[in-house]
């Protein structure tokens, strides 16, 4: 049926299609604001997703972690996210949790599109072999050449070079080509396995310093007087190689300086105090690296510091001094090697170390003001790190409760002690004016294809900004060698500008330790040094000669 109506004609048939029309266009706008919705809400995931591996590969673990429990519960991208987690977990140093979650994604067999080969590639760069181990296992039933490739390269990484070569030989034949390099690198690395040892630490100019023996799983040191036993257990981590500080050359010198002595030695390059020369040759046996480890009474090497306090505060009335070679300390007599008589000035008592003076210096300075500075020079404190290698520093006793230990502590005897590492810190801080960069052994290691992943990095402290009080205690320590009754006199030399200060420790049942510290040149200092010659008797004598004879080989260096 057809109405007409002035001239205008209506059927009910145009109007059903045209209300179907209208629905269909209204479910299709429907259809686009969700697909519009959905395509939004999944790029703002992947966009979270890339955030989250952005933040990973920096370092930023805590906030990755805080984004994955935003977006985990999202629809998108689940299984993306379950694999963040493990990730995570491993970034965390958390790998027994991560392996449980590879685990389980490796029995649901998903499959994400997560840029694998970047954290592969990151945890190769820094040396984490653990953690690519678990990755790659969790990676390698999906196949491809990067998986096979980091799979060959964790082999090499804990010493198994079969498996390895098995895997380098399911590469593809482009993968081969375009790797021709790496691969060059890792046959050499599995060369060396096969052979049963090889060597991975090295000085500062190459020389090979130890190798490791695969089949006894044990480190051999090739430089006498060191002890690289800690290497060892680094590699129970994977393979690496490591640069030292040291000059294998300068330590075989040392080691025939050594030959009717025993002790402990360092020798550090200033200013960032890299360890040139560490020697150990402890009368004790089974004293591992006796030179970072073995503490012992300083005796007055210890003085440079109390000079310092002394010389910083108001009251220095104390010079000049007559010394009779003893006195009375709350009811005990406090002696001296010998009676020194006049004492001109401070820089008269550090040279001939004179006790009474310093006993003097400490009781004017005060039990509180001397410990402090003693504690500023990091006794009492943790020891010096150095990647995984510890350097103990020294202690004493802060209960000082009568003018007599206080005397005992200012000349550095009674309960006090130090190492030869820490008294060559010392030195090292005195030579700067009171800069500290702590000393360091470790220049940097690289991975199983010689690619570095750690470098020191020297950060330097300043202990004391007061340049004139040091270069005051540099030139008495300078004049313990210019002045004829300076205990290092025989030390003397025109071509070397020397300042040092002895100390006499130990029992004279045993014989006592002769010690000294000191650095040079002394208006320029290139060298600053410490050793302990156990048993050798006052350092006036045998300890200067010593001395010497290493100055005259760092001279030629």
């Amino acid at each position: 049926m057809v109405l007409d109506y002035k001239d205008v004609a209506f059927s009910f048939q145009k109007r059903k299609i045209r209300r179907r029309r209208q629905r269909l266009k209204l479910a299709l706008l429907i259809l686009a604001l969700g697909a519009i919705f959905c395509g939004y809400r999944y790029l703002r995931v992947s966009a979270a997703s890339a955030k989250i591996q952005n933040l990973l590969l920096s370092g930023r673990v805590s906030e990755a972690e805080k984004k994955i429990n935003a977006s985990a519960s999202a629809f998108f991208l689940r299984a993306q996210f379950r694999e963040l987690r493990a990730l995570s977990d491993l970034f965390g140093d958390r790998l027994p949790q991560a392996q449980t979650r590879f685990d389980e994604l490796n029995r649901l067999r998903t499959k994400t599109s997560l840029h694998s080969g970047r954290f592969q590639k990151y945890f190769l760069d820094h040396g984490e072999y653990h953690k690519l181990k678990i990755y790659t296992d969790y990676l390698l039933p999906q196949g491809g050449d990067e998986n096979i490739w980091f799979d060959a390269l964790v082999h090499s990484a804990f010493f198994n070079a079969a498996e390895s070569e098995k895997a380098v030989a399911r590469l593809s034949a482009a993968f081969r080509q375009s790797h021709a390099k790496a691969l060059a690198i890792l046959a050499k690395v599995n060369a060396d396995l096969r052979q049963g040892r090889f060597e991975y630490i090295f000085d500062k100019n190459g020389s090979a310093l130890a190798y490791f023996d695969v089949r006894k799983q044990k480190t051999y040191s090739l430089l006498p007087g060191l002890d690289l036993s800690d290497f060892d257990r680094q590699l129970k981590k994977g393979l690496s190689y490591f640069q030292l500080t040291l000059d294998s050359t300068l330590q075989k010198k040392i080691d025939r300086l050594f030959k009717d002595f025993f002790g402990t030695l360092v020798v550090l390059n200033l200013p960032q105090n890299r360890i040139l020369a560490a020697y150990s040759k402890p009368r004790s046996p089974g004293v591992a690296n006796a030179v970072f480890s073995e503490a012992y009474e300083p005796g007055s090497i210890v003085k440079i510091i109390s000079l310092l306090a002394y010389l910083r505060q108001d009251n220095q009335s104390l010079f000049p001094f007559d010394c009779p070679g003893h006195m009375a300390l709350g009811g005990k007599i406090f002696y001296d090697w010998t009676a020194h008589q006049h004492v001109k000035d401070y820089s008269s008592a550090l040279a001939m170390s004179c006790n009474l003076s310093f006993a003097k210096m400490g009781l004017q300075v005060g039990s509180k003001r001397l410990a402090a500075m003693l504690e500023l020079f990091h006794f009492n404190s943790r020891p010096f790190q150095d990647w995984f290698l510890t350097f103990r520093t020294g202690t004493f006793n802060r209960e000082l409760n009568h003018d007599f230990a206080l005397a005992k502590l200012a000349v550095g005897i009674g309960e006090i002690s130090l190492t030869t590492i820490h008294a060559a810190m010392l030195a090292a801080v005195f030579s700067q004016n009171g800069l500290l960069f702590p000393p360091y052994l470790i220049e940097d290691a690289k991975s199983v294809l010689y690619l570095g992943y750690y470098s020191h990095d020297s950060r330097e402290q300043r202990l004391l900004s007061d340049d004139i009080n040091f270069r005051r205690v540099k030139k008495a320590m300078q004049a313990t060698v210019n002045d004829e009754k300076g205990t290092s006199h025989q030390a003397r030399s025109a071509s070397a500008d020397l300042a040092v200060k002895t100390g006499t420790a130990g029992d004279r049942r045993y014989g006592f330790d002769a010690l000294v510290i000191g650095f040079f040149p002394a208006r320029n200092p290139r060298y600053a040094f410490a050793f302990r010659l156990e048993g050798a008797g006052k350092p006036e004598l045998t300890g200067v000669l010593f001395l010497r004879d290493l100055v005259n080989i760092l001279q030629k260096k």
